[in-house]
Order: structure tokens, then C-alpha cells, then sequence
């Protein structure tokens, strides 16, 4: 039965044998911090892969199984299917995603490939010759390598079969090792695996074929790819790099070995792409979708075609359905800011979808304790949460005091349970300090989650009063049985000389502002010139912003770089347009605040004064 809602995302589809119930596919991302040094899926991950099958999704895509062979990474993400003494949990992951009619599929990659001395020692191997970054010898693949590796993944993809898998995909873009062989930009060869496009495609093709050799078509085989590596992003010289024609013409050399195009973009070695390939929070929604409709639209690639790229929103995949942009569309981090997004969309409920909001906190795993999401608490908890949080026996009277994020979200998860909530808001609307998301162009997603949680607030019928600073007594005359205390942060303001009118009664100077309040005021009132004490994320953030709208802007950094602690994937392009759109100074530190403007001391210990209409204060909450 055709769905009312999204007929053509509800649409099934059979590829070589194998019937997908929708064309959601959840792509991988390596949820590295679920399990230590395990070689096989432990019951945490388990649970996480079957909350998105259970969610609707129509393949659950196993992420980061390591194809380069060689040392353990401690604390890394260290599946391998080569262990056949593991199979049995292997086959408890499978189990658990088909118990809810989804398909499994397992992805392989490898970033660069292992050898090993006579003594054992380990070094990594150049797709060409060319040294690692920090001038250490690697050398050249040669075709004996070659083949080994190319066993190896038939060995894997063996392994897959026995424990269920439907589907292999095959990570070949974003400038891993396979695609590095196909960019004329990094792939320097002169024999047999360098030179035209059908030369420099023969290690990925060796790979598809001993794969083939060994499981014929007992499995499906997606394949990812870059269709342009986006080389003008970086500086470097498109003319030689691997473009969307390039593509193209390697599909139609593989499309007989492989069952399902997944086109990206990018190539992490040129500079600038990452951010594109993982779309920021200056990145459109569905910002690769081009490539993918390009394939499609050339007529010359006849399997199903996958898109992917910052796509959430159901209304937006429909479309790319319907008018032939792909054949199937997945996303990694909107499954992961909720799971349940296919079944809420197919049931009619696409209102209740939580938005991810780019905030990369999934990926930061190199900083992070636990493998988690900023909107989502359950990620990462699927395994004990259940049985942690038992259903409510009785309905409670539940008063929520302040309606930010997490007053908001706390008076939803209430309201969800079944109690009576009430939510209190000293201000004139719901948001907290994330309602500056409404006028800043680049912060749409949070916009889109603030709304999120507004209308969740409304649906279920949760009781609030705004414009009402209630007291402790107040509150105890309401009688609740439970308390939230939401009340956030605030700005804080360091002990500059100058910064305050009256620091005992916390009143600013005349010309100081915090960059949360900056918001209140009209861009007009708040004069040509900005100054801002403090350039980390919000610092840069709110700088860019006004920026963007013709402020002379300067930004001011006691640590010697912008931005220091965001993660670097959302760091690079914010920190690019600080840098293009304001002027900036780091390893400075202020000494006072002036009607004038700020008197710092830079980087050489040299004493200047930025001139300036208003100081935005910048230093960070608590």
C-alpha cells in the first residue's frame, strides 16, 4: 500500500535479490567510544545498531571495520571479521537488525594499508612512493600488495556472508586509499596502476573482483565514491583532480561488479573538503546531492544511485526521490539525532523528528568520555536504559523552572511519560540562550531544533507561563512532586579594568555587552564598529555573524588560536570566515576597556587600542 505521506521513500525497492522496505539507509559513521580493543560487536553496540532497524531505517550500515591490517589502536574502534572465534556475536548483530525487517551491511575501509619488516615491524605503505607528512620513507605499493590486500577483503566479505550480512560497502572516496589511486592529483605512478583512468582504477577493480571470485553474488556490494574531490577547495589545480566526468566513467567500469552507488565529495587530503564531505553548519542541507543527480541524469549509470549528505528532513528526500536524484538517500548523524526518523515520517509524525544540529559531538572521539549526542541522551545508553527507567506508576506533578534547551526538553520527556508539567520562563519566549539561532543565517539547524522543541512543548500540552520569574516560595506553594532547576548559564564577564560601570551591582560599562545580549538589541543600535573580548566558538560564532552583515568587526584571543577547543571539523571552516571576515588578533591579552574602545597587548607584547562603538563580552558561561 502506497504511503500517504511519503510515497516514494515508502516505495521498496529489490536489488539483486535483496527487497529494501523503504530507501532509507542509515550511513556509517564509527561510533568509536561504544567499546574498547573488542574485535566483535559487544551488547552496546548491538543495541545501538538495532534502535536504528528498529527505528524504521531499511539498512543499518556497520561502521569502521579497518581493512589497512595492521597494529592495534588502543581504545580505537577495532572490529574484525577476521576472528572466526567471534562469529557468534557477529551473528547476534545481524540477528538483531533483521528481527525488525532491516538489512545489514558492514562497511570496509581503510585509510592507508600496513606492511611488515622481516622483524616485524610495522610501516605504512604510499600509494606512489611519496613520504607520510612528516618525511618518513613509505614505500610503494606493488601489485603482490596489491593482491594480498585484495584477498584479505575476500576473506572479510567471506566472513560477512557467514554471519549474515546482506551487503559489503566499500568505502572508495573522500581520499581514502582506494580513491587516492584514482586522483591524478595524488596517484604519481608510471606503470600499469598510474597514467589514464583505466590504469589508475585497477587496484579498486583488483579488489571488486577477488571479492566476486570468492562470494559471487551471495552478498550485495555498495560502493562509495566521491564524485568530485573538490580540488578548487583546497587551492589545488582542478584540471588534474578527480571530477564528477571521472565518476562517471568509473561507475560505468565496475557497475557490473557492484550494486549500489553511494556519491560523496571531497578528498580529506585537500584542504578545506572534510567540512564539506561531513557538511557543516555553513553547509546547506543535501549539499552533495548535485553529484549523485548528476550520475543519475547522465543515463550512462544503470544501477541504484545513493545520495547522501545533511539530510533529515523527510520532505527534502521525498523530493530528491520523486524528481530522480537518487535511487536510495542515506544519513548518518540524522539517525543518530534520532533513530526513529523513518517511522515517524512513514506514520505521519515527521513533526516529532528530532533535527540534528551539526554540532559533531557524535565524532569527537578523540575528546570525549563516551559516545554520545547532544540532542539525543539515549544514543550510546540503548543497551540499559530500558531497564534502568522503568514506566511510571503513577502521574506526577512535574514544575520545570526555565525554558531553555534543557528545561524544554525535560518538560517534553515529562510530558511523554504521562505527568501533569508545567514550565516557567522569566522571558518573553522559549529558548534560553539558543533563541539567537532565529537571526543567525549559518545556525539553522539549531533554529530548526528550537523549534523542535517548542512545538513538542506545545503538542504535549505542557502548561507555560512566560514573562515569569518564579521564586523558591512560589514553587512550594504549587506543591510538586518534582523540581527541574533549568535556569542555564551565564555570561562571564573576567575582572578587565574598565568593564564595569558598577562591579558590585554587576552593571556593565556603557559601551560593554555581553554577546548574549547582543541579540536584544538592532543591528542599527548597536554601531559600526565591534570589539570582542574572546574568541572561542561563541566569540567567533557571533563575530562571523555580524560580520556578515557589514560590522567592522575584531576579535581578541588570550590563546593562540581561534576557536581552540572546537573539534576541527566544524572548527575550520568557522575559524576561515573569522579570519576572512573580521580582523583578528591571538595570544593577546587585554588590559583595559575604555569609552574609547580595548587597550591589549598582542602577540609581540606591543600595547594597541582597538577603537570601537560597543565591546562584546565573549569569555565564555558558568
Amino acid at each position: 500500500m502506497e504511503n500517504k505521506y511519503y510515497p516514494h521513500i515508502f516505495s521498496p525497492i529489490t536489488i539483486g535479490g535483496v527487497t529494501y522496505k523503504n530507501r532509507i539507509f542509515q550511513a556509517p559513521a564509527t561510533p568509536h567510544l561504544l567499546q574498547r580493543d573488542e574485535c566483535y560487536p559487544t551488547a552496546r553496540t548491538i543495541e545501538y545498531y538495532a534502535a536504528k532497524a528498529r527505528g524504521g531505517t531499511a539498512s543499518v550500515t556497520v561502521a569502521g571495520h579497518d581493512m589497512f591490517n595492521g597494529p592495534l589502536v588502543p581504545g580505537h574502534h577495532n572490529i574484525d571479521l577476521r576472528q572466526k572465534q567471534y562469529w557468534r556475536e557477529w551473528t547476534h548483530l545481524t540477528d538483531a537488525i533483521h528481527h525488525y525487517d532491516a538489512k545489514a551491511a558492514i562497511e570496509f575501509l581503510a585509510f592507508f594499508y600496513y606492511g611488515y619488516k622481516a622483524d616485524g615491524t610495522p610501516y605504512i605503505f604510499s600509494i606512489d612512493g611519496t613520504p607520510g607528512p612528516d618525511g618518513s620513507e613509505r614505500p610503494m605499493l606493488q601489485k603482490e600488495d596489491m593482491e594480498r590486500i585484495a584477498e584479505d577483503y575476500a576473506d572479510c566479505a567471506e566472513a560477512a556472508v557467514n554471519v549474515g550480512f546482506d551487503s559489503i560497502l566499500i568505502h572508495g572516496g573522500h581520499g581514502l586509499v582506494i580513491f587516492r589511486f584514482l586522483s591524478n592529483l595524488f596517484n604519481h605512478r608510471t606503470d600499469e596502476f598510474g597514467g589514464s583512468l583505466e590504469n589508475r582504477a585497477r587496484f579498486p577493480i583488483m579488489i571488486l573482483d577477488a571479492i566476486r571470485k570468492r562470494v559471487g553474488r551471495r552478498i550485495l556490494i555498495e560502493y562509495r565514491i566521491s564524485g568530485d574531490e573538490l580540488a578548487e577547495v583546497g587551492g589545488m589545480d582542478k584540471s588534474q583532480s578527480f571530477q564528477l566526468e571521472d565518476c562517471i566513467q568509473f561507475l560505468e567500469m565496475v557497475q557490473d561488479k557492484i550494486d549500489i552507488a553511494h556519491i560523496s565529495a571531497g578528498n580529506m587530503s585537500i584542504p578545506g573538503t572534510e567540512a564539506i564531505m561531513h557538511p557543516t553548519i555553513f553547509c546547506k542541507p543535501a549539499q552533495n546531492a548535485w553529484l549523485a543527480r548528476a550520475v543519475k541524469e547522465s543515463g550512462r549509470v544503470k544501477i541504484p544511485v545513493l545520495t547522501l549528505g545533511a539530510f533529515q528532513d523527510p520532505a527534502l528526500i521525498e523530493e530528491t526521490l520523486a524528481t530522480g536524484g537518487a535511487d536510495l538517500v542515506a544519513m548518518a548523524r540524522g539517525t543518530i539525532a534520532d533513530p526513529d526518523m523513518p517511522n515517524k515520517a512513514k506514520n505521519g509524525k515527521a513533526d516529532e523528528i528530532i533535527p540534528c544540529i551539526k554540532c559533531f559531538h557524535c565524532l569527537d572521539y578523540n575528546r570525549q568520555n563516551a559516545y554520545a549526542c547532544s540532542v539525543n541522551p539515549e544514543v550510546g545508553r540503548e543497551d540499559w536504559l530500558p531497564t534502568h527507567i522503568e514506566p511510571p506508576k503513577t502521574k506526577k506533578k512535574v514544575v520545570v523552572v526555565g525554558g531553555g534547551p534543557a528545561g524544554m526538553q525535560a518538560a517534553i520527556t515529562c510530558a511523554q511519560r504521562g505527568h501533569d508539567v508545567t514550565l516557567y520562563e522569566a522571558g518573553s519566549e522559549l529558548g534560553g540562550k539558543i533563541t539567537f539561532a532565529k537571526v543567525m543565517k549559518f545556525k539553522y539547524d539549531l533554529e530548526k531544533f528550537r523549534n523542535y522543541q517548542i512545538h513538542m512543548v506545545e503538542k504535549l500540552g505542557v502548561q507555560v507561563v512566560l514573562n515569569k520569574k518564579v521564586t523558591p516560595a512560589e514553587v512550594e506553594a504549587l506543591g510538586p512532586d518534582v523540581v527541574f532547576a533549568a535556569i542555564g548559564g551565564v555570561p562571564a564577564v573576567p575582572p578587565i579594568k574598565g568593564v564595569y560601570k558598577d562591579r558590585d551591582a554587576g552593571i556593565l560599562a556603557d559601551n560593554v555587552i555581553t554577546a548574549v545580549d547582543s541579540f536584544s538589541w538592532k543591528m542599527e543600535d548597536l554601531g559600526q564598529k565591534l570589539c570582542f573580548i574572546g574568541g572561542g566558538e561563541v566569540g567567533c560564532e557571533c563575530a562571523v555573524h555580524y560580520a556578515q552583515n557589514g560590522k567592522d568587526v575584531t576579535i581578541i584571543e588570550m590563546l593562540p588560536r581561534l576557536s581552540n577547543e572546537t573539534l576541527y571539523l566544524p572548527r575550520e571552516p568557522l575559524v576561515k570566515n573569522a579570519e576572512e571576515l573580521c580582523t583578528s588578533y591571538v595570544s593577546s591579552a587585554v588590559q583595559e576597556v575604555t569609552p574609547e574602545g580595548v587597550i591589549f597587548k598582542d602577540s609581540n607584547g606591543e600595547l594597541q587600542l582597538c577603537k570601537c562603538d560597543q565591546v562584546v563580552m565573549s569569555a565564555g558561561m558558568r
